[in-house]
């Protein structure tokens, strides 16, 4: 049989191990250096594809797919970079210079923007950007290594049409004058030891405009610096314009202000500064609005003008935000509208020539959906004894289950992706289950249909439903009703 021989001609079987690990070493140099190389890598995303889907249908939103490939492709390419893969509605692509790609960050965001006002867009197209920097192993068709993780982290991070880098990146970009960077926070990412410092991309004229507005041109470094060792700017609480283009604008601006109604207590009146182009509702104390309500998401929503309008945004809240009793990701709001928010209703209000109308307290008790549903009956979610939403229920069925299109959605595999509805009939309330997998259980009894009220037990995966009236007489309610509310403000008071 013919014997085998190694690179150097040697016979297989006189190679010792130290040899063949020297070869190895030689191998995997090798690779290295024909196919390691620093990158750096951007990814892409449509925020809201799923809810776009379902409201627009699947013919027109592969038509939106094409027409968001037809502006990410040539930014692309027009900043050097290879697209390696598309995944779904998402992209994947690197640059060998980490200022193209950022960019090309930025051409995408404002041809997208560009697009929406256009087309006019409803819901319109919204997408995020994260960006890594460091060292990949790139082949013909792909592109592996933690640069890949990391980007992709940074991507599912960022907000919708935020442009979110890391700080490998923002090293190598941070002094280019036609790209402006802020600090945004640190964050703790998976698989990454200790908090990871990230950056925004401002890529709005008038978010740029601001931020030069508060720093000053450095000769020393050729662009515009703020003081900041990390050039921080606030994340929260939106961002002010004081370009001279915004001025002019805002000359034509009426005064504006939300106005946060409660069930029997006076309304609480949030001016919009005229200087500020993003008002953050939320639970979080950097709010702008801040509503302690236990269901109400850190950062739950946002209002943002744009060109004189209003528009009302969903920031991923866990139990959404309504207008006309449907859930929003982005709709206009001119003044008298109202969207809620759990139980809490808010109006954005523009002054009249006599200013502003004043809403006294229980104002049009029987005028608005809203304060209708409290005197209904209404509902707790519970999720391991916390109190996580808290719903109104009406002769309208309300939809629990995991799709992000139920009225009430419950985030668990163990639950269905239409689990059950709950509804009034007269003045009894039902809940009925919806074929679910998992089944609904009331009072430890698997049921298809069932009359509930306080007293009731009811089970659906890891979520515990309590029946509440404000409205109740029967001291029984009561009780139950004031050990709710004390575990709710229990819970408050720990966050």
């Amino acid at each position: 049989m013919k014997k085998h021989k190694d690179i150097a001609g040697k016979k297989s079987e006189n190679i010792d191990l130290e040899e063949l690990l020297r070869e190895k070493e030689k191998l995997e140099s090798l690779i290295k250096r024909k196919f390691t190389r620093k990158i750096t890598l951007l990814f892409t995303d449509i925020s809201g594809s799923t809810r776009m889907s379902e409201l627009l249908g699947d013919f027109q939103m592969r038509t939106i797919l094409k027409d968001h490939n037809d502006i990410l492709f040539p930014c692309i390419r027009a900043n050097k970079g290879i697209l390696v893969k598309t995944m779904g509605d998402g992209t994947m692509s690197y640059f060998d210079d980490a200022r193209a790609a950022v960019k090309a960050a930025i051409d995408i965001q404002r041809g997208i923007n560009n697009y929406n006002t256009e087309k006019d867009c409803d819901p319109p197209l919204m997408i995020r950007c994260g960006l890594n920097t460091g060292l990949g192993i790139v082949e013909k068709n792909d592109v592996y290594g933690d640069v890949v993780n990391v980007a992709q982290r940074f991507e599912s991070m960022a907000e919708p049409k935020q442009i979110l880098i890391s700080q490998d990146t923002y090293q190598l970009v941070k002094d280019d004058p036609d790209i402006t960077v802020v600090f945004l926070k640190e964050a703790n990412l998976r698989g990454k030891l200790g908090p990871q410092k990230t950056y925004r991309v401002l890529w709005l004229p008038a978010d740029v405009k601001n931020y030069q507005e508060r720093s000053h041109f450095s000769d020393e470094f050729g662009k515009y610096v703020d003081g900041a060792v990390t050039g921080d700017l606030p994340a929260q609480g939106g961002l002010e314009d004081h370009s001279e283009e915004s001025r002019k604008t805002k000359a034509g601006f009426k005064d504006a202000r939300i106005v946060v109604e409660r069930k029997g207590k006076d309304p609480e009146y949030f001016p919009i500064p005229k200087s500020r182009s993003i008002i953050v509702i939320g639970r979080s104390k950097k709010t702008n609005i801040m509503l302690p309500e236990v269901y109400v998401s850190r950062k739950h929503a946002q209002i943002v003008r744009e060109g004189g309008k209003y528009y009302l945004e969903d920031l991923k809240s866990n139990i959404g935000t309504q207008i006309r009793g449907e859930k929003i990701v982005r709709e206009q709001i001119k003044d008298g509208d109202e969207f809620v928010i759990g139980s809490v209703k808010l109006v954005l209000q523009l002054a009249g020539e006599d200013g502003f109308k004043e809403i006294g307290k229980g104002h049009d008790a029987e005028a608005t959906m809203f304060m209708q549903a409290d005197l209904a009956p209404r509902f707790l979610v519970e999720k391991g004894g916390v109190v996580v939403s808290e719903h109104a229920i009406g002769e309208k069925p309300m939809t629990l289950g995991r799709m992000s299109t139920c009225n009430v959605k419950l985030d668990s595999p163990m639950v269905s992706r239409q689990h059950a509805r709950i509804y009034l009939l007269e003045e009894d309330v039902f809940i009925e289950d919806l074929n679910s997998n998992n089944g609904t259980m009331v009072n430890g009894k698997r049921v298809s249909k069932a009359k509930i009220g306080p007293d009731d037990n009811i089970q659906i995966g890891p979520f515990t439903i309590k029946i509440i009236n404000l409205n109740q007489s029967e001291s029984g309610g009561k009780d139950d009703v004031f050990s709710l509310t004390k575990k709710v403000f229990s819970f408050l008071h720990k966050k």
